[in-house]
C-alpha cells in the first residue's frame, strides 16, 4: 500500500506540473524575437571620397620626415591574405599628403592599394585607411612590402612636391591554410541569454551619444550612421578581459571605458537600436559580437559595395543569413573594420560574406535585440 500511495503521489505531481507548464506556455519555450514586420533596413549612403591632390606643383624639393608605423593581424592565410593598416606620423617642419599606399608580396607581380587621399600636418600622425591583401597562394614564411605615394608642402603650403612612391618597410608573415567551411548549429533566442541580453540593453543611457552620430551623420538611420557608431565605441571602449565572466551593462562599460566581448556588444547593440536600427548579439564558442540587419538578397550587394567605398579597399564583408535577411557583422574585437569576421574565428572558403568559421566551435546562438524579456518559472 504504501509503494502505491508514493507512485499516485509522483503521478499527481507530474501531472500538476504538466498542467502548469501547458497553462503557463512552457518552461522553456524560445522567445520567437523578431519577425518582418520589425526590421529597419538602413538608408545606404553614397560614400564617394575625395581623392583629389592637394594643389599645384612647384618642380623644387621640399624635406620630409615620415616615420611609418603599421598595425595588422599577425595571421595571414594562404587564399584569404589579411588586413593592415598603414600609420604615418609627420616630424619635419612641412605638410605631408598621402594619395595612397600598396603592398605586394615579396617576388609576387601582384599589389593590393588603398587610396586613402590623406593630409598629415606637421607634427601630426594619421592612419591611412584599412587595407586588405590576398594570400600568397601557399603556406610558409612570406614577406609583405609596403610602398606609399607621397607629397610634401612648401613652408607656406601653397605648393608642392611629388616624392614619388616610396618603400616605407616590410612585414614577415607565417602564412596559414584556411580550414574548410562548416556548418553551424544555430540557435535563436535560447531564453536564458535572451532574457540576460534584453534585461541589459539600455537605450536611454546611450541617447547622447546617438546625438553625436546624429551629429556627424544628420538624417534618418543609416548605414553611415552604423559605420559612425561601430567607430564611436571601437574609439571610446578599451577592451579589457573578464575573468569572472560579468556582463556589464552599458552605463557601466561608458563610465569605465573598457569592457569585454559581451560589453562591447550590449553598448554598440544600444546604441544603434536607438538610432533605429534591428540588432542581435552572437554568442559563439569564446566569443560574444553584434550584427546589424541590413536587408534581403537585392540589398546585399549595395550594403558590400558602400561600405568598400568608404574604406577605399576593396575589403571583405562578412554576415550571417537567415530567413529575415542579411546581418552585418560589426564586430570591434574582430578584424577592424564594419563587416569584418569576429575574433575567435577565421576565414574559411572564401573571402567575405558567409565565409568564416568559429575557431573552436561549430554552433551559434543568434539573440534579437528587442529589450523585451519573458517570464519563466525558474
Amino acid at each position: 500500500m504504501k509503494k502505491a500511495w508514493v507512485a499516485m503521489v509522483v503521478v499527481g505531481a507530474v501531472a500538476g506540473m504538466l498542467l502548469v507548464y501547458n497553462l503557463l506556455g512552457g518552461f522553456v519555450q524560445n522567445p520567437p524575437g523578431f519577425d518582418e514586420d520589425d526590421l529597419n533596413m538602413p538608408f545606404i549612403n553614397d560614400m564617394a571620397r575625395n581623392e583629389e591632390y592637394p594643389g599645384p606643383l612647384s618642380g623644387l624639393n621640399y624635406p620630409m620626415n615620415l616615420q611609418p608605423a603599421f598595425s595588422y593581424s599577425p595571421i595571414a592565410y594562404a587564399s584569404f591574405g589579411g588586413v593592415l593598416e598603414l600609420f604615418v606620423e609627420n616630424d619635419g617642419r612641412n605638410d605631408a599628403y598621402v594619395h595612397h599606399y600598396y603592398v605586394a608580396w615579396e617576388g609576387g607581380n601582384e599589389t593590393f592599394q588603398v587610396n586613402c587621399s590623406r593630409l598629415i600636418a606637421s607634427g601630426g600622425m594619421e592612419g591611412l585607411g584599412k587595407l586588405h591583401f590576398a594570400g600568397p597562394g601557399v603556406t610558409g614564411p612570406a614577406t609583405l612590402e609596403i610602398w606609399v605615394e607621397i607629397w610634401t608642402s612648401s613652408p607656406n603650403g601653397e605648393l608642392w612636391d611629388d616624392q614619388g612612391e616610396l618603400s616605407v618597410g616590410t612585414i614577415d608573415f607565417e602564412v596559414l591554410d584556411e580550414e574548410p567551411l562548416r556548418d553551424w548549429y544555430v540557435e535563436r533566442n535560447p531564453i536564458q541569454y535572451y532574457n540576460k541580453v534584453n534585461e541589459l540593453i539600455d537605450l536611454d543611457i546611450v541617447r547622447s551619444l546617438a546625438d553625436e552620430v546624429r551629429s556627424a551623420v544628420p538624417g534618418n538611420y543609416s548605414l553611415l550612421q552604423v559605420i559612425k557608431a561601430y567607430e564611436l565605441v571601437d574609439l571610446r571602449i578599451g577592451y579589457a578581459e573578464d575573468e569572472d565572466n560579468h556582463w556589464q551593462p552599458p552605463a557601466e562599460t561608458i563610465m569605465l571605458g573598457t569592457g569585454d566581448c559581451e560589453d562591447h556588444s550590449l553598448l554598440l547593440a544600444s546604441l544603434i537600436t536607438e538610432l533605429g536600427g534591428t540588432c542581435r548579439v552572437n554568442l559563439i564558442t569564446g566569443h560574444a559580437f553584434p550584427s546589424v540587419y541590413v536587408g534581403n538578397a537585392s540589398a546585399i550587394d549595395d550594403v558590400v559595395g558602400a561600405i568598400q567605398a568608404y574604406y577605399g579597399d576593396p575589403l571583405p564583408v562578412h554576415y550571417t543569413v537567415d530567413d529575415l535577411g542579411y546581418w552585418l557583422i560589426i564586430d570591434t574585437n574582430g578584424l577592424p573594420y564594419v563587416g569584418g569576421y569576429p575574433a575567435a574565428s577565421s576565414p574559411a572558403g572564401g573571402a567575405g560574406g558567409e565565409y568564416w568559421i568559429s575557431d573552436e566551435g561549430d554552433w551559434i546562438k543568434l539573440i534579437d535585440v528587442t529589450g523585451e524579456t519573458v517570464d519563466t518559472l525558474f
